[in-house]
């Protein structure tokens, strides 16, 4: 009989799976058929195995059952997102190893992967019943360690106690923060110090930082805050409802009118404020990745006019063809420009640095291919899906829209979301300021963890005032959503025995069958994979000791944290550092990954180049600077992520099995 895994080793592999299946599930969307297979929402055919019975699994449980969302019509699903999601995936969006940079979209894509993996651990293992000792009051926030214990804590009485009734209770009584209990007040520290963590780690040290803000900053620009607030403060709520839907939604064009009276089907209508909005955003990017183009085919050394045809020739291409040109660059390896010219009527001979010129350019053409794509599906496709997706939305929510109008200050809400955006966006681009004015050999100045922490704490009093004003007057609302949160958190119970106190949670309800997994593999595989869980096991335990003890250092405010707690981020750059890139040259011969330097040196050059607006690259050195020491920032104290390619081989199928047997024998719950 097969030596049963210890409750470590149980952790380790739940936690790799889940890790890998989520990505996995994520990436599949880059891909017509991962939609058509979804399964509910999107099909009504309840003996269709999803495909992605991760996802789907959440999506039942948390996202059909919203207030308001539960209630939208079946083409919200089925026709309206449905077919979003496939013209996304039809327009075959860029790779990151395409490019040679770690793009945007690569980079909030594993920022969802590691979130979701983590929802996916507490459905399908559960949260072991480990109710605190601690009475309410015997917390400190400016203790770490009370810190921590809070946040564990207020999950367990989350999920298996009344703390959801005390909480809904609480914020009807008071928009005061000290008003809760010492547990909720220290689990509170907990939360901002983690959302600080995000938005640093986003903004600050990831290389698409500079890029994000831009596209914050410019929707931000453009969105008629004054006009939003006039309508908002209309007291008849089916008035102002219907001003907002004009405002936003509204288009005036001939197309618009033929279709209507119905002369015409499916004619262009034009684009309304919304769709105006993402249009000019994407257009500044494609203006400013233009001129780059342009600078690069008129530069010294640059290679042929032919080359450089057959460098944009290449994005037309077939899918299959792109993915056969990828797996042969990788398996050779190979730069992919080179391959491109070696498949096309140009000539293939480049210099080592006309060989980084056509991969930059290679680059641009795949961000201009992608923004036209988006703009394309969002702003110009008829029928306009985005559109009618909106309005049925807003149909569905239409009695929560009635409640909120009347209990809380709609105008003064919009206000404050708009002073925290104004001063995200001012405090993050002090740091862009400061170091474009650094002097050579000076070190730029950089923003800490506790920066953004305090921006948090000053703007999240509003969120505790909107809370309250709709908890005190919308008695009814609040109820939808107390029984919603109630439904939420029966997912993450389980119904094995509690632990002993001291004792490691394993699994959860997932212990019994990762067993029975591992039983059935061969002596010799069985070892590989022990071995994998070990070392992923010691890696978890230094992980949570790294992110405590940064944690640590934000809560005693002693000096700037340049890399903030949560194993989530860890895990986040786990998934960046994994992704593979094109080798730069013919020379260097390897393929490169997204943790080398010089892929999030790329990344940050052409990130800075994309802000300034004008396809000039600026000061390369300064940018590099700042990815040295942001790297530097990232990786210390932090464990390396051991190898588990062995045990995600032989487990990872039958583990996704698993999971699509839970969801058939659990009905989609929902």
């Amino acid at each position: 009989m097969a030596e049963s895994l210890s409750p470590s080793q149980a952790q380790a592999l739940f936690d790799i799976l889940t890790h890998h299946e989520t990505y996995n599930e994520v990436q599949a969307f880059e891909y017509p058929n991962a939609i058509s297979s979804y399964g509910p929402p999107f099909q009504d055919d309840d003996g269709l195995v999803s495909t992605s019975p991760l996802l789907q699994g959440l999506l039942s449980r948390f996202v059909l059952t919203l207030p308001g969302l539960k209630n939208v019509s079946s083409d919200f699903w089925n026709h309206r997102v449905l077919e979003l999601l496939k013209k996304f995936a039809v327009a075959e969006l860029s790779q990151s190893y395409d490019r040679g940079i770690l793009s945007l979209r690569k980079t909030l894509a594993t920022a969802c992967s590691a979130l979701i993996e983590y929802l996916g651990r507490g459905v399908f293992g559960g949260l072991p019943k480990q109710l605190p000792e601690k009475k309410q009051t015997e917390y400190d926030t400016s203790k770490p360690q009370d810190a921590i214990d809070a946040w564990n804590d207020f999950l367990q009485l989350l999920v298996y106690d009344d703390m959801i009734d005390e909480l809904f209770d609480k914020a009807k009584e008071t928009d005061s923060l000290e008003g809760h209990s010492h547990l909720v007040q220290a689990a509170h520290e907990h939360l901002v110090i983690s959302l600080a963590s995000f938005a640093h780690y986003i903004l600050v040290l990831n290389p698409e930082g500079q890029s994000l803000l831009t596209v914050i900053e410019n929707v931000h620009k453009l969105v008629p805050y004054t006009i939003m607030r006039q309508t908002l403060k209309v007291g008849n709520v089916a008035t102002m409802v219907s001003g907002m839907m004009k405002l936003l939604l509204a288009k005036m064009s001939m197309g618009s009118l033929t279709n209507w009276i119905g002369w015409s089907a499916d004619a262009d209508e034009g684009m309304n404020l919304l769709q105006t909005i993402v249009s000019q955003v994407i257009g500044w990017d494609v203006k400013a990745l233009k001129a780059r183009a342009t600078k690069l085919e008129k530069s010294k050394d640059a290679p042929s006019k032919e080359q450089f045809e057959a460098l944009r020739e290449y994005l037309s291409r077939s899918r299959e063809e792109h993915e056969q040109c990828r797996a042969q660059s990788q398996q050779q390896p190979l730069p992919l420009v080179g391959l491109i010219l070696a498949t096309s009527a140009a000539s293939a001979e480049l210099s080592e640095e006309q060989e980084k010129l056509a991969l930059e350019y290679v680059n641009i053409q795949f961000a201009i291919h992608d923004r036209e794509a988006i703009a394309n599906v969002l702003c110009h496709h008829q029928p306009d899906h985005l559109t009618q997706a909106i309005r049925d939305g807003v149909s569905a929510y239409d009695p929560l829209i009635r409640q909120i109008h009347n209990a809380v200050d709609l105008s003064g809400t919009l206000s404050d979301f708009e002073a925290f955006l104004t001063d995200l966006i001012k405090i993050t681009k002090s740091q862009t300021t400061s170091g474009s004015s650094t002097k050579q050999g000076d070190k730029p100045s950089s923003l800490s963890v506790e920066d953004y922490a305090s921006l948090i704490r000053k703007h999240i009093k509003s969120s505790h005032k909107f809370l309250h004003q709709v908890a005190k007057n919308g008695p009814e609302i609040t109820q939808w959503f107390r029984d919603y949160a109630h439904h939420a958190a029966s997912h993450f119970r389980t119904r094995d025995p509690a632990p002993k106190p001291g004792d490691h949670p394993a699994a959860g309800s997932m212990t019994t069958t990762l067993q029975s997994l591992v039983s059935q593999l061969s002596a010799q595989d069985r070892t590989a994979v022990l071995s994998e869980l070990d070392a992923r096991a010691s890696y978890l335990q230094a992980l949570a000791q790294a992110s405590d003890a940064r944690l640590s250092a934000v809560i005693a405010n002693t000096s700037a944290t340049s890399f903030g707690p949560g194993t989530y981020l860890a895990r986040w750059q786990a998934l960046l550092d994994a992704t593979p890139i094109t080798p730069l040259t013919t020379r260097s011969g390897t393929v490169r990954y997204g943790r080398d330097l010089d892929v999030k040196e790329a990344s940050k050059v052409y990130e800075a180049m994309k802000a300034a607006g004008h396809g000039k690259v600026g000061d390369e050195e300064q940018e590099k600077v700042a990815v040295e020491r942001a790297d530097g920032a990232v990786r210390s104290g932090q464990p390396e992520v051991p190898p588990v390619a062995r045990t995600v081989e032989l487990l990872g199928g039958k583990f996704r099995d698993v999971l699509a047997g839970v969801g058939r024998r659990e009905g989609d719950v929902g």
